[in-house]
């Protein structure tokens, strides 16, 4: 590789209409304390301000990377044997709130 140039594998961003799935799916949930905070290929779901789970977008709006939020390590997890890997939003929200008994 030639001196001064990097080779980097840059995450799919969101496209408009991903997003505007995203939020008219989580209406879908009926729950007004759910909100999204977009960062690269990622949608961070809360809920009433507090981490539920991540979103990972694939570049199929219908079907996305899931990330639970564990409080015991502050971070989010992809390997809780309970969850999916990747599915649908609501699918994925309401396993993240009823993980948390906010169902």
């Amino acid at each position: 590789m030639a001196e001064g140039k990097q080779r980097s594998r840059k995450a799919p961003a969101i496209p408009e209409e991903a997003m505007q799935h995203l939020w008219h799916e989580l209406e879908q949930l009926g729950d007004p304390a759910l909100d999204i905070d977009k960062v690269a290929r990622f949608c961070y779901v809360t809920h009433a301000g507090s981490p539920l789970c991540r979103l990972g977008y694939r570049g199929d709006k219908e079907i996305w990377d899931f990330a639970i939020y564990k409080y015991s390590t502050q971070k989010y997890s992809t390997t809780e044997f309970l969850f999916p890997h990747h599915g649908t939003i609501v699918d994925l929200v309401r396993r993240a709130l009823s993980a948390y008994n906010l169902d």
